[in-house]
């Protein structure tokens, strides 16, 4: 493999959601980064959104105007995966979350990069292992969750396969650090890795709340904005528990677990609002209402407050 020194051009494969943020945090870091679509339009769409997320971190003092400048520079474009995939030394995948999608992009990834450039992907939580079969080296692959909004969340998640190589995860972990994020190692390949087991578990007890009427969409993110999630900044849910202690964890579990919301699909609310195409942000309504809401400055607003806690809390 391209020890961590070699690494100085990655290709992100996909301008979706995550694409152009991982594609500016790479070059934030002094990466040359060739960004792939297989649509001009999503290509200038993404080129857009990052100059759009490198004015709202100079105007929070975040970085300078010539290092986003320099940013901007460092990232190219292109439609043709064969010029992005020869130009890498690590490649990350970041197209739809379909499986069959992934696995036929890793399938050409793996045609067209030397056998020692590490293939990621950016799956929320689809098998790093079955992506990998679709390879002739599949020791090359490894997961790399980041979260979003990428440009802001620290963490990253390094999933190894059960095909994955060690030299891989090693220099993907060095990666992450080098591009200043943290890497959180899932040794297991399960559906949903670590983050997504623990957040689904809590959306999913939100929308039941939700949808019993215990209480308004409004109170339910306000309890975990000013409540329990206000401290998770600085107290996991594990050191949590410690300094609760776990008697009180014990006697408390013992009357609650058998009421929290086990549904083992998802709930009929959430398909009702898909099938009226109530799909949030990007729709224009959700669980709230947005069609009066610019939805550019609302993001912008929410990156600079998250600035602002990743600038005062210490990881």
């Amino acid at each position: 493999m391209k020890m961590i020194e070699q690494i100085q051009n990655v290709a992100v494969i996909g301008t979706g959601t995550m694409g152009p943020g991982i594609a500016q945090i790479f070059s934030q870091s002094g990466l040359k980064v060739i960004l792939y679509d297989i649509k001009v339009e999503q290509l200038e769409k993404a080129t857009q959104t990052i100059q759009n997320n490198l004015k709202t971190f100079v105007g929070t003092g975040s970085i300078t105007s010539k290092e986003a400048e320099e940013t901007r520079q460092r990232i190219t474009t292109t439609s043709n995966l064969k010029e992005a995939a020869q130009a890498a030394d690590f490649v990350l995948e970041a197209v739809p979350e379909v499986l069959d999608i992934k696995k036929s992009v890793f399938s050409e990834l793996d045609r067209l990069c030397p056998p020692d450039v590490i293939l990621a992907t950016n799956t929320s939580g689809l098998s790093i292992t079955e992506i990998a079969k679709a390879t002739q080296f599949p020791q090359r692959v490894v997961g790399m969750h980041w979260w979003n909004p990428p440009i802001i969340i620290p963490a990253i998640e390094v999933i190894k396969g059960e095909l994955t190589g060690e030299e891989t995860v090693n220099i993907t972990k060095a990666l992450v650090t080098k591009i200043k994020k943290i890497p959180i190692l899932v040794q297991k390949d399960v559906p949903g890795f670590l983050g997504n087991r623990m957040q689904y578990a809590l959306m999913r007890e939100a929308i039941a709340l939700l949808n019993e009427g215990v209480a308004s969409a409004e109170d339910i993110d306000m309890m975990i904005k000013a409540g329990i999630g206000f401290k998770f900044p600085v107290m996991g849910p594990l050191e949590t528990i410690d300094m609760a202690g776990l008697d009180i964890f014990y006697r408390v579990s013992q009357y609650l677990y058998g009421k929290l919301d086990a549904s083992p699909s998802p709930p009929a609310i959430v398909k009702e609002k898909v099938e009226r195409n109530e799909l949030g942000l990007k729709s224009g309504k959700g669980f709230y209402d947005y069609k009066d809401v610019n939805i550019q400055s609302l993001m912008a607003e929410r990156i600079k407050k998250l600035l602002i806690i990743l600038r005062e809390i210490k990881m």
